[in-house]
């Protein structure tokens, strides 16, 4: 199973510094740089960036094509509102959307996502009611995407129990960041 570890910025305030105190960090197949709270997203993504010797996993930039193609990012992450612009990703880039219903689900696929993330799975703060590991199961089911759930996911018991669900993977913030 894939393991896909997404970046905060409250976690990782100096990211050449807090990155590497991390060990779980290592084990991510992929990791997102995500921080949807600073002005200077550009600059700290190259900073990001610069760390990808140190780590075996593919490096992905949130939401900014330009950006993704410039710093050589190996793929590119859309939130759910933004799903539609993978149509304007290249093909050398790989594609994530962040998805939370099936209609998002059937956007991603329509619109070439390579995976999507599936949220909240379990409790996580600020992000609604989980939807649970039998919906997500169910999604993994009917859906002909590659799927990883998300959402609280903190304990090696919370990743088992999305393996079982025969999802691709696992997304999260907290496991990687114990």
């Amino acid at each position: 199973m894939l393991s896909y570890a997404i970046t905060d910025p409250k976690l990782y305030p100096n990211l050449k510094d807090s990155f590497f105190k991390f060990k779980r960090l290592k084990t991510a197949d992929f990791i997102l740089f995500r921080d949807k709270i600073c002005n200077d997203y550009a600059k700290k993504a190259e900073i990001f960036m610069s760390l990808k010797p140190n780590f075996k996993a593919k490096f992905i930039i949130h939401n900014d094509i330009n950006l993704a193609l410039n710093l050589n990012a190996d793929g590119i992450h859309f939130s759910s509102n933004l799903i539609v612009n993978l149509k304007n990703v290249p093909q050398n880039l790989i594609k994530f959307a962040s998805t939370h219903n099936e209609k998002e689900i059937e956007d991603a696929i329509k619109f070439g996502a390579d995976f999507i993330t599936f949220s909240p799975i379990f409790s996580t703060p600020n992000k609604g009611e989980p939807v649970g590991i039998e919906t997500l199961r169910k999604i993994v089911l009917n859906s002909s995407i590659k799927v990883f759930g998300l959402g609280g996911i903190v304990t090696k018991k919370h990743i088992k129990m999305v393996e079982l669900t025969k999802a691709t993977g696992f997304a999260s913030i907290r496991y990687f960041a114990n």
